[in-house]
Parts: C-alpha cells; structure tokens; sequence
C-alpha cells in the first residue's frame, strides 16, 4: 500500500500547538465579548493567555484581527447544523403551530444565551470581517431561514396558513426573536413566558387563513 496516502499521525508539538491555539481563541472570546475587539488590547490579551506577545504571534500571525475572525470561525458549521437540527425536530412534532413557534422561541433563546459571547461578538463585530468570511457566514446562516420557509410552507399545503411570501415571513420571524433574545440577554434578561404567548399569538394571527 502507498504509504503517502495514509494521514500523518499527529505529533505530541502538533498536539500542543492546537491546544494552545484552543486556549487563546478561548480567552480571547471571552474578552471580546465582555470589553470589545477595539477595546481589548493585544497586551491584555497576552496577560490573560499567560503568553508572549511573539508566542501569540507565532500561532496567530495576523495578530488580534486574525484572532477574531478564528473565533467567529471555531465550530461554524456544527452550530448552524445543530440551529437546523433543532429546527427540523420542532417542525416535525405532531402539534399546532403556536406551540411549535413557542418551542422554536424557546430553543432558540436557550442556545444564544448558551453561547452568548459568540452572539455578543458577532452583532458588535461582524463588519471586521473579510468579504469571503462574511459571505461564508451569510450562507450558513441562510440554513436555518429555508428551514423554517420549508415548514411555513408545508403549513400552508395543509391549510393551516394563508398564501404570502414563506421566505419573508421566516426572516421576519427569525430576526424579530433573535434581536429580542438578543437584547434581552445584553440587558442581563431572559424571555418571560408571557412575551413568548404574545409572540406566537401575534405571527399566528398574521399568518392563518
């Protein structure tokens, strides 16, 4: 057998190296969502790393703003899939579409809250970003607005919603919830039961026949 085919097994520096590497884009989250890119200075960071500046560049060459965008970066695509998955199981339990929208509500806002300082970070930040990141992000993210054009459609083959614009009524919805979940999470809230009634109760009325 070709040898040259078979994956490099990774090295004990390999192993280091992806580990520290973890550990900076670790921190380095934590401080951009809790003081800002701008505001956290390459320094601080280094502190907070317990690194040298020269190590920090050593795995992270374009320095700070290449630290960003790796942290915006780290684990994409397995969020968005996990957006979508959670999506798909919504949409396929056996009940009516105000419970199906207060449990979208409701899962949506548990998962922002859950990685909070990446949403944090990716509102103040996100025009940082090469062109090609933004666009790579902007495809990712449309996942999770077909899903639920997919599904309004569906209800509506079924009688349960009125004919209008599927894809526009996912991104009202969407970016009406997260924007919310959101704001209420910079202001140190969580999404009373009570809005999420008055949420769901309002697009349904909007959207039935």
């Amino acid at each position: 057998m070709d040898q040259t085919h078979k994956s490099k097994k990774p090295t004990s520096r390999d192993l280091q190296a992806a580990e520290r590497k973890k550990q900076i884009l670790t921190i380095a989250k934590q401080l951009f969502a809790d003081q800002g890119y701008h505001a956290t200075s390459m320094r601080e960071l280094n502190k907070a790393i317990g690194m040298t500046e020269a190590l920090t560049y050593h795995y992270f060459p374009g320095g700070k703003l290449e630290i960003l965008r790796s942290v915006l970066q780290h684990a994409q695509e397995e969020r968005i899939s996990g957006f979508v998955a959670f999506f798909q199981a919504a949409f396929s339990l056996n009940e009516n579409l105000k419970t199906i929208l207060c449990q979208l509500i409701q899962g949506l806002s548990e998962r922002i809250i859950h990685d909070k300082e990446y949403f944090q970070i990716l509102i103040r930040d996100r025009n940082l970003l090469e062109q090609d990141d933004k666009e790579a992000l902007d495809t990712l993210t449309r996942l999770p607005f077909e899903a639920m054009a997919d599904f309004l459609a569906g209800q509506h083959e079924q009688g349960v919603l009125r004919q209008m614009d599927f894809k526009m009524a996912a991104s009202q919805f969407l970016s009406h919830i997260v924007v919310l979940i959101v704001q209420q999470l910079l202001d140190g809230r969580t999404l009373e039961a009570k809005t999420v009634q008055e949420i769901t109760d309002f697009y349904v009325r909007l959207w039935s026949t």
